[in-house]
């Protein structure tokens, strides 16, 4: 007896490392603004910070460009 093929009517995206990179980012970040005198944090929160809007806004990129191309 063979079993019914099923369809589903959801939509899984693809598998990407940008939500890993997008929390080392602000981590990264937020490290930065633990309170001492040196100035090289003020760099670090730069860098967290930039790396976590590149992030982000390449998974925006990516979850627009796979809603786009979404079968009707």
């Amino acid at each position: 007896m063979s079993e019914p093929e099923h369809q589903h009517d959801f939509h899984l995206p693809s598998p990407s490392g940008v939500p890993i990179v997008t929390g080392l980012g602000v981590a990264l970040m937020l490290f930065g603004f633990v309170p001492d005198a040196r100035l090289w944090r003020f760099g670090l929160v730069t860098v967290g910070a930039t790396v976590a809007g590149a992030a982000v806004w390449r998974w925006l990129m990516d979850a627009m460009h796979e809603y786009r191309n979404l079968p009707d």
